[in-house]
């Protein structure tokens, strides 16, 4: 089978083409999945846990079915609906497969230039926090866009 074949096949698409990245970005991925993956099985107990301290009134269709909706009398209404906002959100968003790392978090040093880079950004950072406290600003400097900000009664 030619390349031309394959590709109307389906077997190799635009999506295939393959991308370098450093080592550890990929690690850093890797276990960012996974932690998202702890954290969302920890967060669904906790939710089904909401939902079946809910209280219903008499009847309400929501005692028996996560689908149903509560009815107006029901006092735990509101809760229900983040628990149950709260338990779809740990479904959708929890990915399918994301094993921990097999040798666990390593930890990759930063080269010299980069350490040099953040270093150099934190110490800029640190003068310019320095500059603001000596002019006597305490909260944060409105925006430099060039919009002037006004409030409704003109000042």
């Amino acid at each position: 089978m030619d390349a031309h074949q394959r590709r109307m096949l389906g077997y190799e698409t635009d999506a295939d083409k393959r991308v370098t990245i450093p080592i550890r970005h990929w690690e850093a991925m890797r276990l960012a999945l996974w932690r998202s993956r702890f954290a969302w099985e920890a967060v669904l107990p906790q939710a089904r846990l909401l939902l079946e301290q809910c209280k219903h009134a008499e009847g309400c269709p929501g005692t028996t079915s996560e689908s149903e909706p509560c009815g107006p009398d029901c006092p735990d209404r509101e809760r229900r609906l983040s628990a149950l906002v709260i338990l779809a959100a740990a479904r959708q968003f929890a990915p399918l497969d994301a094993r921990k790392p097999a040798d666990g978090a390593r930890y990759i040093a930063p080269s010299r230039e980069r350490f040099s880079e953040i270093m150099a950004e934190l110490m800029a950072t640190q003068l310019e926090l320095d500059v603001l406290r000596a002019k006597g600003y305490t909260e944060t400097p409105p925006p430099q866009d060039g919009i002037t900000h006004r409030l409704p009664d003109g000042t």
